[in-house]
């Protein structure tokens, strides 16, 4: 199975250093692929049917050169299908000389993004994606097998859990070309688990190549926390899979943590060892392994501990690490503190005064009225 990265996620756009040690790490890991498509890339997706500049022409081309020299390899994703759901001849002509501006920059592989896009899930929309997969693959030197797509229904919870009655998918699957892969989330955008039936339907429903598109580690829906914990729940993926893409976070040395935990059995205490991230930290690992994690509820007594741990790792630790990390800690304790305090009962006023200088109004008055 092929085992990669996807710079998929909203907020945040890497770095020439950053992408640089992400892809060198993935290299030490035994990884394959690097899926380039961030969204905050405006030509990506925003402006997808404009040029690379020069600036961002040399960007691209430096993370295909750092690519092969890892031997990772590097797949070019574009974004075509907000805009409209139809397909131009203005569309058409921007696509090839996209794709082809691509080439010249050093991809050979290339994925097309239908995801997150405001149209109509229908069999319009589909014929029309299905436009588009053919005028890349017409494309010299575009073979279907280099292609990726990731489709609007993209999870199971987007077809009600009806895979096989969903038009979309059922007009795309009868007329798709078997070569091309199909990115796929599982059960939902951010899956607990990806269990054998949901890869069952999926598969019953396309023959093609099923790369599964992992959000486990993702945070740009929740952008005040991160998760490092034991990469589980997908056993089925191996069976029926023929690659998995981490999507994490965006911060460099938050994703070779999620990447490692991918790629190997290491405990929490080595993966605290080898990032020389503080002991402290283990007392509050908990609440940073994953998204579905349900802990009990924190007594006085407990939330004081875990406050004792806020001037090591937010006052003395110093580091690159760190510096990813401060926002969510400061955030962490701040949330450990309205707790307490509203544990103790602190009069309306003192609790109101503290949240105005903290927290975004909607949430200040929905702690009050609470």
């Amino acid at each position: 199975m092929l085992k990669g990265y996807i710079e998929g996620y909203y907020g945040r756009l890497f770095s020439k250093d950053e992408r640089e040690k992400v892809v060198k790490h993935m290299s030490r890991l035994g990884m394959d692929f690097y899926l380039y498509g961030p969204k905050e890339d405006l030509y990506h997706r925003i402006e997808w049917d404009k040029a690379y500049p020069v600036k961002e022409q040399k960007i691209l081309r430096d993370l295909t050169i750092i690519c092969k020299k890892n031997k990772i390899r590097p797949i070019f994703a574009i974004s075509p299908g907000l805009k409209s759901s139809n397909v131009s001849i203005s569309d058409k002509k921007n696509l090839i000389l996209k794709i082809k501006q691509a080439q010249k920059l050093g991809f050979k592989e290339f994925a097309i993004f239908f995801d997150d896009i405001n149209h109509e899930r229908n069999g319009t929309l589909a014929e029309s994606h299905l436009e588009m997969i053919e005028i890349v693959s017409s494309i010299d030197k575009v073979e279907y097998e280099d292609l990726l797509i990731c489709p609007t229904v993209y999870c199971t919870s987007f077809a009600q859990g009806d895979l096989e009655n969903n038009t979309y998918l059922r007009v795309l699957a009868s007329e798709i070309d078997p070569r091309v892969s199909i990115l796929w989330t599982g059960d939902e955008v951010v899956s607990e688990t990806i269990p054998q039936k949901g890869l069952k339907d999926i598969r019953g429903l396309f023959s093609n190549p099923l790369i599964i598109w992992d959000n486990f580690y993702a945070n740009d829906y929740c952008p005040s926390r991160f998760y490092i914990g034991p990469y589980k729940g997908r056993k089925s993926i191996y069976k029926f899979a023929s690659a998995v893409g981490i999507n994490p976070t965006g911060l460099p040395i938050t994703d070779m943590i999620c990447l490692s935990r991918f790629m190997s059995d290491l405990t929490d205490r080595q993966i605290l060892d080898e990032y020389k991230i503080p002991k402290e930290f283990s007392k509050i690992l908990p609440y940073f392994t994953n998204p579905f994690r349900e802990l009990p509820s924190l007594n006085l007594s407990k939330i004081d501990k875990l406050i004792q741990t806020q001037y090591k790792l937010c006052i003395e630790w110093k580091g690159d690490l760190q510096l990813e990390w401060a926002p969510f800690l400061w955030k962490f304790y701040l949330d450990l503190i309205l707790l307490k305090k509203i544990k103790i009962g602190d009069s309306k006023f003192n609790l109101e005064e503290w949240l105005k200088r903290r927290y975004s109004d909607p949430l200040k008055e929905t702690i009050l009225r609470n």
